[in-house]
């Protein structure tokens, strides 16, 4: 009882409760998330669309403040030239940066390439936009916590595949299809392996691939695979492992859905030779609400992720934790709404880290 009325007086102290009722406001009713079709040169469609995210955040860590910041503002569109051949250019309007930008061809449902820059992502968690996702921040940080070894920040699924460059927008050239009556998909990318609008720095490239197989109603299992090209500690290139499964019941904002993913690799942020393990169940329940009440749906959700990034030759200990986020999504026309998200991270020094999260959503 008495860890329960700290936490409760440690909210309250932060301003918490004021940041739910300001949130709230943002309930009112706002544009939906079709985008806006317009006509381009020589006969060509353009759709214009848009997305802001609005946050606020704060952390139990001592000294760590409450903060309001803007977490997205993305511009996207995407034109067709033809039935088939397809463009998109997305950029984060506040950081000045190119995000999306690609050529499409889909001679055919079992093959279709895209030439440019685009997220890279093995793991179909990292690729769901985030207009499905209730989930505010995929990798649970907590801001004040730097337990993870390699890659900082707390130990999960999702903040071990970010910082190793798994699930990184890249350019390259991706390949990817359904065939067999559609019961299977493939999804392949080569990238420089330098992250976002990088040169390589090296003579390799690197290659991921996922295999899918649909088993109806929106499920699917995959099983993916990656070889990174990096740089070891002797400034040499070295290729860097990774692979899992991912299993998938559902769909997304129709009823229940279940997404679960195990991971193992190299964590070469750490070391040459240090292996890490992952995994990561996440479910959801989208309710659609009555008509006369003004919002269109509410989901609950829940998020349960453990990690160890490994340990190398000279410290055999690795460092495990946990990371779990109950959460829930209000849904107020479309994609547009309001999620609230508690991270509760507990790792090797038998404390209970934690993070609260508001986020409004919006999309034109």
């Amino acid at each position: 009882m008495g860890v329960r009325r700290d936490f409760m007086r440690e909210m309250r102290r932060r301003g918490i409760l004021g940041a739910a009722l300001l949130a709230g406001f943002a309930l009112a009713p706002v544009a939906g998330a079709g985008g806006q079709e317009i006509r381009a040169r020589n006969g060509t469609t353009l759709v214009l669309g848009a997305r802001g995210q609005f946050q606020y955040e704060a952390s139990g860590e001592e000294g760590v403040p409450g903060t309001f910041f803007i977490r997205r503002a993305w511009v996207t569109m995407d034109g067709a030239l033809s039935e088939h051949v397809r463009g998109r250019i997305q950029f984060d309007a506040q950081g000045s940066a190119v995000l999306e930008a690609y050529l499409e061809l889909l001679p055919s449902e079992a093959f279709q390439v895209q030439i440019g820059q685009f997220k890279r992502a093995i793991s179909y968690f990292w690729l769901a936009t985030n207009a499905d996702l209730p989930l505010i921040e995929r990798d649970g940080r907590v801001a004040g916590v730097d337990h993870c070894p390699g890659v900082g920040g707390v130990c999960s699924f999702g903040r071990l595949t970010d910082r190793l460059g798994l699930d990184a927008y890249e350019p390259g050239i991706l390949l990817t299809g359904r065939f067999a009556d559609r019961r299977m998909g493939y999804r392949v990318t080569i990238t420089n392996g330098e992250g976002l609008a990088r040169r390589d720095v090296n003579t390799r490239k690197s290659v991921s691939g996922r295999l899918s197989t649909f088993l109806g109603g929106g499920s699917r299992l995959s099983a993916y695979l990656a070889l990174d090209e990096t740089l070891d500690s002797r400034g040499q290139t070295m290729g860097v492992p990774a692979y899992g499964a991912e299993l998938e019941v559902g769909s997304w904002r129709n009823g229940p859905h279940l997404l679960v993913n195990a991971l193992q690799g190299r964590n070469w942020r750490l070391s040459d030779d240090a292996n890490f393990s992952a995994f990561q169940i996440m479910g959801l329940w989208y309710r659609p609400l009555p008509e006369d009440s003004g919002l269109a749906g509410w989901e609950p959700m829940l998020r349960v992720s453990w990690a160890d990034p490994g340990a190398t030759a000279v410290a055999q200990e690795s460092v495990t934790a946990t990371v779990i986020t109950p959460g829930v999504m209000i849904y107020a026309v479309g994609r547009n709404g309001i999620a609230a998200n508690l991270d509760l991270y507990r790792g090797t020094d038998d404390r209970t880290h934690w993070s609260l999260k508001f986020q409004a959503f919006t999309f034109f």
